[in-house]
């Protein structure tokens, strides 16, 4: 059995049901954007077993997943045996993940500033990376300019109190901040190249877990420039 589609034609937790009612197996390949966003979800006798993201592996990656609502799919049936490392059945995956997105709805109806672009703060981690909590290091890689709170909470794959809980974080400890320019509520917008130049002061003696290396050696380049320009100068008043 081959099969691909779009979440448009089917949601992600309506092809787990029918995945799961065929008794199905094989490998499920789920993807949006330029493979930015790429999981593989193994499913032997139509329950997941396995569920691998480029950052998160376990439930958390199907519930991400149920969160999105927009992607891309594809099936390939398989027969080879793999490691079962999601204890979960299929429908306990697909009712929990409901209850987060009911979750999910009501907070977004009663927070007020659930539609507030994030982006983070330029340099501002530096070494304080390891001192936020776990739940924040996850969210922290969903802030990029484009995604609002509500969007950040429903892919986070986290329980949506938590995952609040950690956006507020962020913002208390000034990691993240809201951004408002070259955004559309909702969802993501598709072009990378849209996002915004970071800012502030670079200390060069310090990795910044947002520091670009493309930026950084510009920055290098311009500050070394500088100071040759300002040793030309001052040559001929020491002849």
């Amino acid at each position: 059995m081959a099969l691909s589609g779009t979440f448009e034609d089917i949601s992600f937790g309506e092809l787990l049901q029918l995945l799961n009612v065929g008794h199905k197996s094989g490998r499920l390949t789920v993807w949006r954007g330029k493979d930015a966003d790429r999981s593989e979800i193994f499913i032997q006798d139509g329950e997941v077993v396995r569920a691998v993201s480029r950052r998160e592996r376990g439930p958390e990656v199907v519930y991400q997943i149920l969160g999105w609502s927009n992607g891309e799919f594809t099936f390939e049936r398989r027969e080879e045996p793999v490691i079962r490392e999601i204890t979960e059945s299929t429908e306990h995956l697909i009712l929990e993940g409901m209850k987060r997105y009911d979750e999910w709805q009501h907070l977004e109806q009663e927070g007020p500033d659930m539609h507030v672009v994030l982006r983070q703060r330029a340099y501002a981690v530096n070494a304080r990376l390891e001192e936020l909590s776990p739940s924040a290091q996850s969210v922290l890689r969903l802030v990029d300019a484009r995604r609002n709170v509500a969007t950040i909470i429903r892919e986070s794959g986290l329980p949506p109190a938590e995952a609040f809980k950690a956006v507020t974080e962020l913002l208390v400890e000034g990691f993240v901040e809201e951004w408002t320019q070259g955004t559309l509520e909702g969802d993501v917008l598709p072009a990378r190249d849209r996002l915004p130049e970071p800012e502030g002061a670079i200390d060069f003696n310090t990795d910044s877990y947002f520091s670009s290396k493309r930026q950084l050696s510009q920055r290098k380049e311009m500050a070394g420039t500088a100071l040759a320009g300002g040793a030309g100068r001052r040559k001929p008043s020491e002849t």
